[in-house]
């Protein structure tokens, strides 16, 4: 294997995990009057401040690439960070994590196999339409339809964050964008702080906020210290993310980024003592199988067609 192929797992790996515990840490403020917007507006704009000076610093000397590229900055700050963060913690106010993580991490590679067919226009290998038929029977299982008490608006805002990751995949992974992984990823942010901001100041996204103590796995503290796990877990899942992704691309990045749904029902049951059903447990490994199907059978086209490399990464143009 590959040394970048090493690292692009490992960096995807470590990324998946600061987002996994960062939704069940979030979820803590909600207990102390806190809304999403305010959780957004922490976690984006503190992780926009501590990036800031890296991000500048990389880009010193070469502002003529970041002016080229302010359309993909807009969409990635837009898109794959305040739209990713607004609707996910939207969903968490009548989900449990773990099932808000799920409907995320399903259907994000599902959407991007059905991008990817329209925009070069490759049919999905039948293994793809098995395994996204069983994805659906998971998620059923998943939603508990007789048990469960979540809200279909809180099903519909984690299929939103959902549609936005699949974008962060496809914008992370495209080698073409020529800025460093860092900078993007601290531009993007600011872009999306900002948005946020003017969402909260119009009353479009309500903000609240109590500095009050916080129950944190059982055990009362000051909400700083979730506040600024919070925070350094963005940096971290958004750095990793887009290193790991510009050597994987966004299907195998996908695919490993998997790992997020059993990790953050282990964080949220130590941080928020939330735990699934059997049934939902159940779901949950039908999910896993059918988006495991859905990768073998795109990158059994993909290799058959236009070879693994070419296809799910993007390639540079030439001088």
């Amino acid at each position: 294997m590959q040394r970048a192929t090493v690292l692009g797992f490992a960096f995807t790996l470590l990324s998946a995990v600061f987002f996994a515990v960062s939704g069940p840490v979030a979820k803590t403020f909600y207990d102390i009057g806190w809304s999403p917007g305010s959780v957004v507006l922490l976690r984006l704009g503190g992780a926009g401040l501590i990036i800031l000076i890296p991000s500048l610093a990389m880009l010193r000397g070469s502002w003529d690439r970041a002016r080229r590229a302010w359309p993909i900055i807009a969409i990635y700050g837009l898109v794959t960070m305040a739209g990713v963060q607004i609707f996910f913690f939207l969903a968490l106010e009548s989900l449990d994590v773990a099932v808000a993580v799920l409907l995320e991490m399903m259907g994000a590679p599902v959407l991007i196999v059905f991008w990817l067919w329209i925009r070069h226009r490759r049919q999905p290998h039948p293994l793809t339409g098995i395994g996204i038929l069983a994805s659906l029977a998971g998620v059923l299982l998943v939603l508990d339809l007789i048990g469960s008490r979540g809200s279909w608006v809180g099903v519909a805002c984690a299929v939103a964050a959902a549609a936005c990751f699949a974008c962060y995949f496809l914008v992370s992974s495209d080698q073409r964008i020529d800025l460093p992984p860092l900078a993007l990823t601290g531009l993007g942010m600011g872009v999306g702080a900002i948005a946020t901001v003017v969402l909260t100041v119009t009353g479009l996204l309500p903000a609240t906020f109590a500095f009050t103590s916080v129950s944190f796995a059982s055990t009362p503290m000051s909400w700083t210290v979730p506040a600024a796990l919070l925070v350094l877990f963005t940096v971290g899942a958004y750095t990793c993310g887009i290193i790991g992704l510009r050597l994987l691309g966004p299907t195998v990045g996908s695919f490993v980024n998997l790992s997020e749904v059993p990790l953050s029902a282990i964080a949220a049951w130590i941080i928020l003592s939330e735990s699934l059903t059997a049934l939902q447990i159940l779901g949950t490994a039908v999910i896993v199988v059918g988006v495991c199907l859905v990768k073998i059978g795109d990158l059994r086209t993909t290799h058959s067609k236009f070879g693994l490399r070419r296809s799910w990464k993007a390639v540079k143009p030439s001088a």
